[in-house]
């Protein structure tokens, strides 16, 4: 009988497991090629743009050169949309007052919602009804965190009051209360294991202009000021706090000396008595007085902080102008348009277009960031030497955006959103810029001509920032460049957030396609060509890599059943698939460190953590993508979201 092929040296016929596995191969090389790209990428954007930045644009320089122009120095007008953004609002106003620019040639305009102080109108009134029913009735504590925030904040006030420390002295009254309401909330929410450098912290974001041996005399006071406070608190809740307050002062003392501990025992009895008695003696119309200053403590709306950091600026010659604009809760949002009566949604473009007439006659140029934004200290020196150099040829810019800033206060998918996110916008951008007139909502600077010509801002457009750039091109005939100066932000700290946040994105793109599609007016070849680009660059784009971002998955369940047959290639080819994951780990993590530098500071095992969370990246490959294909998913069952979702964030 003959045997059979292999028997006989034949070539043997390949399974289907084996013509699988092949296929598998061959497609995960293609998409590490591809993926390998952006090397080049990187090479073009530091070639033709960050290599060429402009050395030592000073000041002089640039008034030299608006001399020799017959000119003055560009004036700049920042605005900075900010609903509900207590958390952020004073760090990017302070941080925007440093840019290096001469102050008399920029100013700041924030610009809040009535809505927002509507609302906190409203919430401050039911807890100070809730409190004052407490604190003269008495009756068992049932508070929520927004009225035990208010408590505490009022309890912090009293202290001060009574205790009037001199070592607190270099804080004004409004940080020094600020201070120790929030070593007091930090204190308690660490059931007593206080941390020097938490509180440390808190005083360089409450005062910045202090020194660090103010800062080593501030601690202990702030330390010892918390006791009272966290004990009358405790008591008002019917609370056992005394294992928590015997753990406070051995804290607050910095030994065990009994003998220290008690006398400070005895300071924070008294203290706390005083405190109480205040408290039983006052009246409902002095108790809500109180709260009305601790509700600015507690619960400060975006308005109170922007009119603190108002006051501020106007006593400091050496700081720019810094204008509070509010949109009226029933503006109808149009550019020029007008108050209708009744409540109108909130969008950022609707708040850009109410304060473009607030805005200095004075100013060519109009830049746009985030609440949270922290853009380069040289931004306005590039952007003031290229409207110098190029006049009206310059008229959009937009700017890379790093989303990472609080990386050590995400999840993992968040981390890896934001590094690649990062990645994207330093290196693919100013590629992806030849393409398509792309606008980014932060780090934009343009021209007021330019603004007012296409109308400002669609205020019906969840994505009013894509909107923009692709009108700037329609109806402006102007093509957005790259500007290499970057701004950092942060990223929605979950996976929640990051979801939310980026199917706005898609529905917005999507959006802003149907916009476009039915726009007449505009010239039939530009918009059948940004239709075709971001046709290619959106739904074929979204759908192709969340099918891609199932191949592991798919993978391993053909591989777990024995439907792959590995034995299809040689053993180095193993080898060099391998690799390629040790690349993809690599890369992050080069990337991880090379964007370190715009993060916030972290204690040591948050990083740790935040670096071992980096290896999920092959599970994060499928979450990424999903947001946009849910928006296309939605779109095509007609139930895509319609109103804009604001962004959460982290507080700073």
């Amino acid at each position: 009988m003959p045997g059979s092929a292999a028997d006989q040296g034949g070539p043997s016929k390949m399974s289907t497991a084996q013509w699988l596995y092949i296929a598998f191969t061959l497609v995960y090389t293609g998409l590490f090629l591809f993926f390998t790209r952006i090397l080049y990428l990187r090479h073009y954007a530091n070639r033709h743009y960050y290599g060429k930045r402009p050395p030592r644009l000073s000041l002089q320089h640039l008034a030299r050169l608006a001399a020799s122009r017959g000119r003055d120095l560009p004036y700049f007008s920042i605005f900075i949309p900010a609903r509900n953004e207590a958390d952020v609002i004073a760090r990017t106003i302070d941080h925007m007052g440093r840019l290096h620019y001469s102050p008399d040639h920029y100013e700041i305009l924030v610009v809040t919602d009535e809505k927002e102080a509507m609302a906190a109108r409203k919430t401050r009134a039911a807890i100070a009804d809730r409190l004052i029913r407490l604190l003269t009735d008495g009756g068992e504590w049932d508070g929520t965190e927004q009225e035990e925030a208010t408590l505490l904040a009022l309890l912090a006030r009293l202290a001060l009051d009574e205790a009037d420390l001199d070592a607190l002295h270099p804080l004004t009254l409004q940080e020094q209360a600020a201070c120790l309401f929030e070593t007091a909330r930090a204190l308690l929410c660490a059931r007593g294991k206080a941390d020097p450098q938490q509180i440390r912290q808190i005083l360089r974001r409450t005062a910045p202009r202090l020194q660090e041996r103010q800062i080593d005399r501030l601690c202990p006071a702030l330390l010892a000021l918390a006791l009272p406070v966290i004990e009358l608190l405790l008591r008002l809740q019917r609370k056992d706090g005394s294992a928590l307050v015997h753990q406070l002062l051995a804290c607050a003392t910095g030994a065990q000396q009994p003998l220290t501990q008690e006398v400070l025992a005895n300071l924070t009895y008294t203290l706390e008595q005083r405190m109480a008695e205040l408290l039983c003696h006052a009246s409902a119309a002095e108790l809500r007085r109180r709260l009305a200053d601790a509700f600015r403590i507690a619960l400060p709306t975006t308005q109170e902080i922007v009119e603190r950091k108002r006051l501020e600026f106007a006593a400091h010659r050496n700081l720019p102008a810094l204008r509070h604009v509010q949109v009226p809760y029933d503006f109808d949002g149009r550019l020029g348009g007008e108050c209708t009566g009744h409540e109108v949604p909130s969008t950022k473009g609707r708040a850009l277009n109410w304060a473009f007439p607030f805005a200095d006659p004075r100013s060519e140029m109009w830049a746009f960031y985030d609440a949270e934004s922290r853009p380069d200290p040289d931004v306005l020196r590039y952007v003031a030497w290229r409207r110098l150099t190029a006049g009206d040829q310059f008229q959009i810019a937009q700017g890379p955006v790093y989303q990472i800033r609080n990386f050590w206060q995400t999840g993992p998918i968040s981390k890896v959103a934001g590094i690649f996110q990062a990645i994207a916008h330093e290196w693919m951008m100013p590629w992806q810029l030849r393409e398509i007139p792309f606008i980014g909502g932060t780090n934009i600077f343009a021209t007021r001509e330019l603004i007012l010509r296409i109308g400002g801002f669609d205020p019906a457009v969840l994505t009013e920032d894509m909107d923009l750039g692709a009108r700037a091109w329609l109806q402006g005939d102007t093509w957005p460049e790259f500007l290499p100066y970057a701004s950092s932000e942060q990223t929605p700290p979950t996976y929640r957030g990051f979801f939310r946040q980026r199917l706005r994105w898609g529905s917005g793109y999507l959006q802003v396609c149907e916009k476009i599609k039915a726009d007449s007016t505009a010239p039939a070849e530009k918009r059948h060509y940004l239709l075709r680009i971001y046709w290619w660059r959106g739904p074929v784009a979204w759908t192709l890599c969340q099918l891609l971002a199932l191949l592991p998955l798919v993978a391993m369940a053909l591989g777990l059943t024995g439907h792959l047959d590995a034995r299809a290639v040689p053993d180095w080819v193993h080898t060099v698939l391998s690799s390629y994951s040790v690349f993809y780990l690599a890369f992050a993590l080069f990337c991880l460190l090379h964007y370190r530098r715009f993060m916030d500071p972290a204690p040591r095992k948050v990083q740790t953590a935040g670096f071992a969370q980096i290896f999920l990246l092959p599970i994060s490959a499928f979450f990424l993508p999903l947001p946009y294909s849910a928006s296309l998913l939605l779109k095509l069952l007609h139930r895509a979201p319609t109103t804009w979702v604001k962004t959460p964030r982290t507080r700073e």
